[in-house]
């Protein structure tokens, strides 16, 4: 007889944290709110596949209708990954708000390295890929 013990598998999960400054344009970005609740469905995010993205923001600064949510990937030196992520409007008929429910499917790069971070944020239209109003951050992943 042979006794053994089930091996748990403990998934790692991926976690969103306060975005580093290089990252942020002005660096001293007011009031940024910071995107912590968000989770992935694959988790991790795989290379040319779809993934989920949920979660929501209480922000401290309205949303407008020239604003944009995006969701970018950043290699590890910290240079962008093309081919993926999402870029869309934020505005709805309650504009402007400061409550956003995030909860959209998009697709991943179609080369991931073996370690990338992803960027979740509120950006300008005005001047593109400059956060204005909140920002996640996730590093270290590898898919």
């Amino acid at each position: 007889m042979v006794n053994s013990v089930p091996y748990q598998l403990n998934k790692r999960e991926t976690k969103f944290i306060e975005c580093p400054s290089r990252f942020l344009l002005p660096v001293k970005t007011p009031k940024l709110t910071v995107i912590t609740n968000a989770t992935l469905t694959s988790d991790p995010v795989k290379s040319n596949e779809d993934f989920t993205v949920v979660g929501s923001a209480t922000l401290l600064k309205s949303v407008t209708k020239d604003a944009s949510f995006v969701v970018e990937f950043y290699d590890s030196n910290n240079n962008p990954i093309s081919g993926g992520g999402f870029t869309g409007n934020l505005c709805n008929p309650q504009c402007p708000t400061n409550y956003y429910q995030i909860d959209f499917t998009t697709r991943a790069p179609p080369h991931l390295p073996s370690n990338y971070s992803i960027v979740l944020a509120f950006v300008g239209n005005q001047v593109p890929h400059r956060i204005v109003t909140a920002c996640g951050f996730a590093s270290g992943l590898s898919g």
